[in-house]
């Protein structure tokens, strides 16, 4: 089952099961957005090292995963305790989801 993990370092990370359904080996850069209001985080990705907010992602076998301290500080979303999240893909938007509250 498709998951991410907001990890306690400040990294956001993607599962095995996440990683083969959606490909995300195939992308090298992330751009983060937040619904203060609904409590969600967009995560868009790309291979445009350019478009604004751009961050590049690790791969690691079977798992991508980037770093989003100053993000995650910055809309002061509590990351002092890993916590894993269902995995949503908003195909209208373009992005997945990750919905805070569950």
């Amino acid at each position: 089952m498709p998951k991410v993990g907001i990890w306690s370092r400040g990294q956001i990370g993607f599962n095995k099961g996440a990683v083969e359904k959606y490909k995300l080996e195939d992308y090298n850069y992330v751009v983060l957005f937040f619904d203060d209001e609904e409590r969600k985080i967009g995560i868009k990705l790309t291979n445009d090292p350019k478009e604004e907010g751009a961050a590049k992602v690790i791969k690691r076998q079977n798992a991508v995963s980037f770093s989003a301290n100053a993000f995650l500080n910055t809309f002061e979303i509590d990351h002092e305790k890993t916590r894993k999240y269902d995995l949503d893909f908003n195909k209208e938007e373009g992005m997945f989801i990750i919905q805070l509250d569950k």
